[in-house]
């Protein structure tokens, strides 16, 4: 195996069709694989005016910001991240992650899921 590069302006990514998300696209910034079950990572590229759908789960998200400003609606209020940010996101808060900007907004998202519990 050897080290791998891919350029994030070379990837296609997928437009998130979902409802209540607009203007989304992401690319899998680690590719799935059978072997990491714990942590899941995607870069979003949100287009100006775009968002996330309003929800919650039952994950961490831990965001950087890695270009532009990102408005993240908590459900009861907004707070502004700029670029540089790191945005943590606990399990069960409902968020949502706006480009309120006329350039596009680019999050690295990371997903921690907690291991089961051991009876």
């Amino acid at each position: 195996m050897s080290v791998r590069i891919r350029k994030l302006q070379e990837e296609p990514g997928d437009e998130v069709s979902d409802e209540g998300f607009q203007g989304v696209n992401s690319v899998w910034a680690v590719l799935k694989r059978d072997d990491i079950t714990a942590l899941s990572s995607r870069i979003f590229r949100i287009e100006p005016l775009g968002h996330t759908a309003l929800h919650d789960h039952d994950r961490e998200h831990v965001v950087v910001v890695v270009r532009g400003r990102c408005l993240v609606d908590e459900g009861v209020g907004t707070r502004e991240a700029e670029e540089g940010s790191i945005i943590t996101v606990p399990p069960n808060v409902p968020h949502r992650f706006n480009n309120p900007d006329r350039g596009r907004l680019v999050l690295l998202l990371m997903n921690l899921f907690t291991a089961p519990k051991e009876e």
